[in-house]
This record gives C-alpha cells, sequence and structure tokens, in this order.
C-alpha cells in the first residue's frame, strides 16, 4: 500500500540553476576556509571540491558509519588542518549559510518554487499521504532550509529533511534511501520517489523504491514520466501505476522462486 511520497529538491520541488548555485557556495565557502586556514582561496577551493566530490561519489568503505557530516568535516581537516567541528569555526560557516547565502539568490541563480510542486504537496496531504523531503545530503541543515526557503518549502510538513547531519550515504546509493525510510518506519514498497536526475534519484542497484519522473527524457526504471506541473493532475493514474508495477514485480519475485526449485 502507497502510504508515502518522497521528494528530491533541486529542479523537482525547486526551480534552480543549480550549477550557479554550487559555483557561489563553493567560492564563498572556500573564501571563508581559505582566510581560516591563512591559504591561497584556490587551495582552499581544490580541498573544499575534492571533499565535497568525494562525499557525493560515496567514496569510502561501506563499513564506515560517519554521518555524511562527519566524513565531509575528516576529509577537509585532514587536508587543511582545520577542524570544521570546532564550535567557533562551525558558527562561522553556520552564520553565512543562515544569515548570507539566502541573500545570494540572483537573476543567474534562479531559484523560485517549481510549477506545480505546491499543487502536488496538496493533493498528497488532502488524500492523507505522509511526505518527506529526500534531497541529495550533501550539504547542511542550513544550506538546505536556504533553498527550502527560496521554494516556499519552510512551511511544508515533511516528516524528515535529509542533511548532512542525519544521512550517512548520497543518492545513489540504495543504503542513503534504506536509511531515510528506516527513519520513517516505512517499507520500500510502500514509497513513491518523485525526482528529475536520472541517475540519482532512481536507487542504484534497486532496492525496492519506485520513482516518477519528472525531468528530461523517460527513464526505463521511471514508474510515470511527466512535469512537475502535471503531477497533482495525473496523480490517480501514477497511483495506478504505482500498484501495477508492484504487482508485476511480486509476480516477477514468484516466477524466479519457482524456476528455482
Amino acid at each position: 500500500m502507497l502510504k508515502a511520497v518522497v521528494f528530491d529538491m533541486d529542479d523537482t520541488l525547486l526551480s534552480i540553476n543549480l550549477s550557479a548555485f554550487l559555483a557561489v557556495y563553493m567560492m564563498d565557502e572556500a573564501r571563508l576556509l581559505a582566510d581560516i586556514a591563512r591559504t591561497n582561496p584556490f587551495s582552499a577551493f581544490a580541498t573544499f571540491g575534492s571533499a565535497l566530490l568525494n562525499l557525493t561519489n560515496n567514496a569510502r568503505d561501506d563499513d564506515d558509519d560517519r554521518t555524511n557530516r562527519a566524513y565531509f568535516n575528516d576529509t577537509v581537516e585532514r587536508r587543511s588542518g582545520v577542524p570544521l567541528d570546532d564550535p567557533v569555526i562551525a558558527d562561522a560557516f553556520t552564520y553565512y549559510e543562515r544569515e548570507v547565502l539566502p541573500r545570494r539568490n540572483d537573476s543567474i541563480i534562479a531559484a523560485h518554487p517549481r510549477s506545480g510542486a505546491h499543487e502536488a504537496v496538496e493533493t498528497l496531504l488532502d488524500r492523507g499521504l505522509r511526505i518527506a523531503l529526500l534531497t541529495n545530503p550533501s550539504f547542511s541543515r542550513a544550506c538546505i532550509e536556504c533553498r527550502m526557503g527560496w521554494g516556499d518549502m519552510l512551511d511544508m510538513p515533511f516528516e524528515l529533511v535529509t542533511t548532512m547531519e542525519n544521512s550517512t550515504r548520497c543518492k545513489p546509493d540504495p543504503r542513503y534511501y534504506l536509511e531515510s525510510l528506516d527513519t520513517l518506519d516505512l517499507a520500500p514498497a510502500e514509497v513513491l520517489m518523485v525526482g528529475n536526475d536520472p541517475k540519482r534519484d532512481f536507487p542504484t542497484p534497486d532496492c525496492g523504491i519506485q520513482t516518477a519522473y519528472v525531468g528530461s527524457g523517460k527513464p526505463v526504471r521511471s514508474t510515470w514520466c511527466g512535469s512537475m506541473a502535471e503531477f497533482a493532475e495525473h496523480f490517480d493514474e501514477i497511483e495506478e501505476l504505482f500498484y501495477e508495477r508492484q504487482e508485476r514485480g511480486l509476480l516477477d519475485i514468484v516466477q524466479d522462486t519457482s524456476r528455482e526449485k
């Protein structure tokens, strides 16, 4: 039974030039890191960028249970000597992300609510479905809330918002998805993911979570493809397709079990 719908954020519920945002965010944080480390800004940018890349690529051992925040902080400290978890240093970055970054939205980043996003959330809540924001947790809570503010999402009743601080992997690692669902006390068969990224919004390898795709193209693994603006209008169809795909999956399992016997 479908119990919850979980959303990606960037270019799903929020329209944003993500490349422009990342450029501004990384350059600003690298400058801050350079000031603290008393080093060259270009060196600090390389340190910050490589640590973020390793985080998003899940470049660590399977038995590494550190949160994404701890992994990122440890990587930066090893390469720059700056302990990002020092309270004074952490406060400096948090101040930037809460007070400065929200004012960095401009005509190039162009962040604003995606067409149909609020209608989609209202439709799901009216039907009694639970919602969560499964945005890629390669950013802090403060940084994610900045973008949520740009998308008028801060008042949406998400039961979980994934961040650096509460996740141990990034998309598309199934561990990220399964840990998030475990927090929500949900099984993969009870959840529909909504996202626009053909690589990150489909758990890889598959762990039983279906995805409604609102990006460009039509990935084979998607349960439904369309725009975010069409999601609410077509939700009856999406729900039917969800159950049809679930039934086909159960049938495949039964057939595979019969062949093994």
